[in-house]
């Protein structure tokens, strides 16, 4: 691979966030004003709100509101901390003052409706609806979309399903709209209702609301695999509801087939044999599952199995066997015990260490079923060789293999192979180096990496692609390093606009710095309050954003959250903050990225950072993203509002913006220089 010396790719222009505050903030104030009030300052409030003093940011905006009570720019900051804060009534009365333009007095009809004012939100929804009739497409969904959980609030179900429809004709991209539709079909149109849930998990696969609905609906349809398929990921993910419980087993017993059945059938497929690596070269281990209680194995080849325990077993190539954990034997061997089982449940080895898999010749490949969580008829075939290491949970599956046969599947598993070939090569280059700088990561496991996108994403011979594995070839050796340490190019698929330093996300230095996309300004202070809001909701031009090569869900997002579920994945954590009173960043980097949150109850207030975020919050899609609410009448909090940017940490490099980097003819150095910018180049 050619890797010519890249030109320097900064942003042609800079942003000061300070020299905008003192515009928006008319900071031309007397300095005997300011003395009177304590000298607030736009700075101190930018700096305590980007700390998580979310509370000093409040009081030194209101202070400089005091200051200057006409500054709309100050009303505005002080409004979105308001909303985070769940100061809902200090936050109406704020909008209030600046519904003085038609863009001011939408944000006032959609700031009564998440308050809970049912009665000023209907007062103001037809002049919300006129004002935005020739605006931007994406506001106008929004306003659809609120006035649309405005009328199903007031039961008039027709009207409502029409502005739904209207706001997803605009913006396909909202789950919550498709699930509340669906809501609305349930009686009327069940098919439709269907199908509505079926987009929400399309366009949210944690939306786990929907699970029940869909799984009811198709059972009644007597759609028996479906529906049960659907109703377990709903038992699994709420455990202690008895209805969704009671559904599951009555799925099971009309028809479907259970997942020990799916693990028992004969796979008529054959594995194949691809050319055997080259000599040499870097064996990497890589852990396809763990807690496995069943597994079956289909053979490509004459093999043999060996464990120190019990010798060699030679097979010869189409034999298909089941390892089996414990219980799962016919003979109930001890526990952490393998069986090797025939078809009729037979056990014909029996270990208590671990077992590989070899062949005699190295082109032969593996068909396992039972690796994949939540799916377990699914077959994936491997290259390599196989472990199966018995642990007290179950069994631990390890492939073991060169390193690039292994990045022969991660590289089209982690980005299209239809994707431009600058950018496959870059993806290359920096899962080479991920690779290679966590050997040994998860050792006391038995492996090296996750075969799953906690690592990377690992899916075996069946994503390999053409174009893909030349673009491996051609970086051969290739990998990125700082000094002589070959570092963790970590890389997400959408920064959202702008990537965040390691260090202030995680606490180490992982020698990835913050970088904006390169059609977007650099910022060199952080956006206050209000921009950044606006930021998020707006959808910037950017290589992150060029069509065919990002996903419009993973760039700019939404997501409501029942406060209910909150509390629920809290528990599962081991916390329980009580009634939700209020979600507070308590640190964000200058992507906006948060990297501490507070989560405040009648009981408790619970920290959680770092990407933990994202799960306990419900799923998210990054931690970059805005929190406002949707209180009931009575001032409860029913949801939790994420506006969000970008999908994943947002740390190295971004997928979709190499895609749109390569389609407009930057080369693979190019794009690793601009997001590794502290890293260089090597062949090894």
């Amino acid at each position: 691979m050619n890797l010519p010396q890249v030109k320097n790719i900064r942003p042609r222009f800079t942003f000061s966030s300070t020299v905008f505050l003192c515009l928006v903030f008319s900071c031309s104030g007397t300095p005997g004003q300011q003395e009177a009030v304590e000298n607030p300052s736009p700075e101190n409030a930018l700096k305590a709100y980007y700390t998580g003093r979310i509370e000093d940011a409040a009081a030194e905006f209101e202070a400089l509101a005091a200051v200057n009570p006409d500054g709309k720019g100050v009303k505005r900051q002080l409004a979105v901390l308001y909303r985070e804060l769940g100061e809902r009534q200090g936050a109406v009365k704020l909008q209030e003052e600046l519904a003085d333009s038609a863009e001011d007095q939408a944000a006032l009809f959609e700031t009564y409706y998440l308050s809970g004012d049912i009665k000023k939100a209907s007062a103001w929804r037809e002049a919300a609806l006129s004002v935005t009739a020739g605006g931007e497409s994406r506001v106008r969904s929004d306003i659809l979309f609120y006035a649309a959980m405005l009328s199903a609030d007031e039961g008039n179900d027709e009207q409502a399903m029409e502005l739904f429809r209207e706001s997803l004709a605009l913006n396909r991209y909202r789950p919550a709209a498709w699930f509340n539709l669906g809501k609305l079909l349930e009686k009327s149109s069940p098919r439709d209702a269907e199908s509505c849930y079926r987009n929400t998990l399309a366009q949210d696969s944690a939306f786990t609301q929907a699970l029940y609905p869909l799984g009811r609906l198709l059972a009644a349809r007597k759609a028996w695999p479906q529906a049960e398929d659907v109703l377990g990921r709903a038992a699994r993910r709420y455990p202690e509801n008895r209805e969704i419980a009671a559904a599951y087993a009555a799925a099971r017993r009309s028809g479907g087939v259970s997942a020990y059945d799916l693990l028992r059938r004969r796979i008529s497929a054959k594995a194949p044999r691809v050319p055997p690596a080259a000599a040499g070269g870097t064996l990497v281990r890589i852990g396809l599952a763990e807690r496995r209680e069943l597994v079956s194995v289909k053979a490509g080849g004459d093999f043999t199995l060996n464990a120190e325990d019990f010798g060699a077993y030679r097979g010869a190539a189409g034999e298909q066997f089941w390892m089996a954990w414990a219980g799962q034997a016919n003979e109930n061997p001890r526990p952490g015990n393998l069986a090797v089982q025939n078809g009729n449940g037979k056990a014909f080895i029996r270990s208590g260490k671990n077992l590989s898999m070899e062949y005699r010749n190295p082109g032969d490949t593996t068909i396992i079923t039972g690796i994949v969580s939540g799916s377990p008829g699914i077959s994936r075939t491997y290259r390599g060789k196989l472990e199966f290491i018995p642990t007290p949970e179950g069994i631990t599956i390890v492939n073991i293999l060169p390193l690039e046969d292994y990045l022969y599947s991660v590289v089209p598993s982690e980005m299209p192979a239809s994707w431009p070939d600058e950018a496959l090569k870059a993806q290359a280059i920096a899962a080479r180096s991920y690779t290679l700088a966590n050997l040994g990561q998860f050792a006391g496991r038995g492996f090296d990496l996750y075969g799953t996108p906690y690592s990377m994403a690992y899916q075996g011979l069946g994503t390999e692609n053409r174009k893909t594995t030349a673009a491996v070839n051609a970086t051969r050796g290739i990998v990125l390093r700082a000094g002589k340490e070959t570092i963790k190019a970590y890389f997400s698929a959408n920064h959202g606009g702008y990537s965040e330093d390691s260090l202030v996300m995680w606490g180490y230095d992982a020698h990835m710095a913050a970088v904006p996309d390169l059609l977007l300004p650099e910022r060199k202070d952080r956006l206050p309050p209000w921009e950044l809001d606006a930021w998020i909701r707006a959808v910037p031009p950017s290589y992150s954003s060029v069509n065919r090569y990002h996903f419009a869900s993973s760039y700019r997002w939404e997501k409501w959250v029942a406060a209910d579920e909150i509390r629920h994945r809290l528990r599962e954590r081991g916390g329980d903050p009580g009634e939700l009173k209020r979600i507070v960043s308590r640190g964000r980097g200058i992507s906006g990225r948060i990297y501490e949150l507070e989560v405040a109850g009648s009981e408790q207030s619970i920290s959680v950072k770092g990407d933990a975020i994202w799960a306990a919050m419900g799923a998210l899609r990054s931690s970059l993203f805005t929190i406002g609410y949707k209180f009931d009448r009575g001032g409860k909090i029913e949801y939790v509002i994420f506006r969000g940017a970008g999908h994943g940490h947002g740390i190295g490099l971004d997928q979709h913006g190499a895609a749109g980097m390569a389609a407009s003819g930057f080369n693979a150095a190019e794009i690793l220089r601009h997001y590794y910018p502290r890293a260089e180049i090597i062949r090894l």
